[in-house]
């Protein structure tokens, strides 16, 4: 399935599908989104083994699945605004906040975004912008979306023990605060693979109350304003 540009098959509220177009922006590679319906996924059909987002296809049909696999293709790829760490020691550092990214951080969101039914609501209002929905599609996926996830942000809570979902994202927050020690970016001057991993799974909240966390906290913050700046605001 060969095509002009890279196409990005989403939903564009996953923090893992941010991951992915964080480093798109952020290296300057024209692409396409395909925004996928979360309820019957027609646009992934395609996909027999894999039924999930992201998915990535590039221009020769080569199908990517998952977010840090396709971070690494798109960097092997695409030559221009190196990002993932060459230096074995480097590499380990980054893999471990890789990890961190996708097994702490992303699970501390849940809790607090789908809390209940109404903000669960506020998050899923992005589809109604999506033109390609019609207006019973639009509200079914968000009234079902919305309930689907306050069940699902429930159990995740209970599993992972998180009592207060706001009090852990701030200790979240807090180590990635400790773990760039001071320095403009984890990788250094300039963002390494996990810098982009982290950025672009707390931009998937931006548009969110939840948001407010990060802008309370100054380091992160400072951070974060800095990878946007080098990537021109990840859209």
């Amino acid at each position: 399935m060969k095509t002009s540009k890279p196409k990005l098959y989403q939903y564009n509220v996953c923090p893992f599908c941010w991951k992915v177009k964080a480093i798109l922006a952020y290296k300057k590679i024209p692409y396409e989104t395909v925004e996928v319906h979360p309820l019957n996924k027609k646009e992934i059909r395609f996909s027999k083994e894999y039924r999930k987002v992201p998915i990535f296809v590039g221009p020769e049909g080569q199908q990517i699945n998952d977010s840090t696999p396709i971070m690494k293709f798109i960097d092997q790829n695409y030559s221009e605004q190196p990002v993932f760490e060459r230096e074995e020691k480097s590499q380990a550092k980054e893999e471990e906040w890789l990890t961190w990214a996708d097994q702490v951080l992303v699970r501390a969101l849940p809790p607090l975004i789908y809390k209940n039914i109404s903000d669960s609501i506020t998050a899923f209002d992005y589809i109604t912008k999506e033109e390609k929905f019609n207006w019973f599609q639009q509200r079914t996926i968000k009234y079902s979306g919305a309930f689907v996830m306050t069940m699902v942000a429930k159990k995740s809570a209970k599993s992972q023990g998180i009592k207060d979902p706001e009090a852990h994202l701030k200790k979240c927050l807090s180590l990635w605060a400790e773990a760039l020690a001071g320095k403009d970016f984890l990788g250094g001057k300039k963002p390494n693979g996990a810098d982009l991993a982290v950025f672009g799974i707390l931009r998937s909240i931006e548009d969110l109350p939840a948001f407010k966390f990060i802008e309370e906290n100054s380091k992160v913050l400072n951070w974060y304003r800095g990878v946007e700046g080098l990537s021109l605001k990840a859209a």
